[in-house]
């Protein structure tokens, strides 16, 4: 069902070839959100929150949280980041940032229940306000199998990885005006059929259908670079970002 992003040909380092440096982003603001107390540290873990609450919140609904508590675990879990200075603890040379922050919130969830309460958002500092509505709406959309609550979270990390680089090549796409071709193509980046032969979409778009397949090698060539840029951050060496994405798309297989 989804692309084979490793096998295809062409350029598979993308930007990381761009001075023979490695991207750091996600932990850079790892080590600034270490630096407690400051609008900084505020503002880097109220980005990670934004990225990350949803898998974290599926997490907690699969571990037997109610919504209401899965919603003020959630957002006590990234309190709890800031005021204990726990990021302090995290390695960029101990690997994937996806694996630090699941068991960041495993034992969190542990500490919680053994002491037998849900902290409460009252009076507190919210870093990112989350909708419970949309939360259970996205939960009761959550395919109903057997998949463990670790499974569970590795699949949603997968999606809103997915959807962040979609959200990149859209709008790429649709500054040069492709924006149109650009829905067209899109299943073909995830390893789905068209509904229309390429010939059918060329005679649309009035183009040959040579030009639209060259087209729509250059788009999944562009998705696979910027799933790699996407993907770089989050693990400790150049060398783990195709184990990452074979990780990632088995996931969303519900494989592994």
């Amino acid at each position: 069902m989804f692309l084979p992003i490793m096998a295809e040909t062409g350029d598979s380092s993308g930007s990381m070839r761009s001075g023979g440096s490695f991207p750091t982003t996600h932990w850079s603001v790892v080590l600034v959100a270490t630096q407690a107390g400051t609008p900084q540290a505020d503002q880097a873990l109220a980005t990670l929150c934004e990225k990350y609450w949803y898998p974290l919140y599926a997490f907690a609904r699969r571990q037997g949280c109610s919504p209401h508590d899965a919603e003020d675990l959630t957002q006590a879990f990234f309190l709890h980041l800031l005021e204990k200075n726990s990021l302090a603890a995290a390695d960029q040379a101990r690997g994937r940032f996806r694996s630090f922050l699941l068991t960041a919130m495993r034992h969190f969830l542990i500490n919680e229940w053994h002491r037998g309460q849900a902290r409460k958002r009252e009076g507190r500092h919210i870093l990112v306000p989350l909708d419970a509505d949309i939360a259970e709406t996205r939960y009761a959309a959550e395919p109903a199998d057997n998949a463990s609550p670790e499974k569970l979270y590795d699949r949603n990390w997968a999606w809103a990885l997915l959807g962040r680089v979609l959200k990149r090549l859209r709008v790429d796409e649709e500054a040069a005006g492709r924006g149109a071709l650009f829905e067209r193509l899109k299943p073909t980046l995830m390893g789905e059929r068209l509904t229309l032969s390429y010939g059918e979409l060329a005679s649309g778009f009035k183009t040959t259908e040579e030009a639209l397949r060259m087209a729509a090698v250059r788009l999944r060539r562009r998705f696979r670079r910027m799933l790699r840029e996407e993907i770089a951050p989050t693990v400790a060496r150049p060398e783990e970002i195709d184990d990452e994405i074979r990780h990632l798309f088995a996931s969303l297989g519900g494989e592994g």
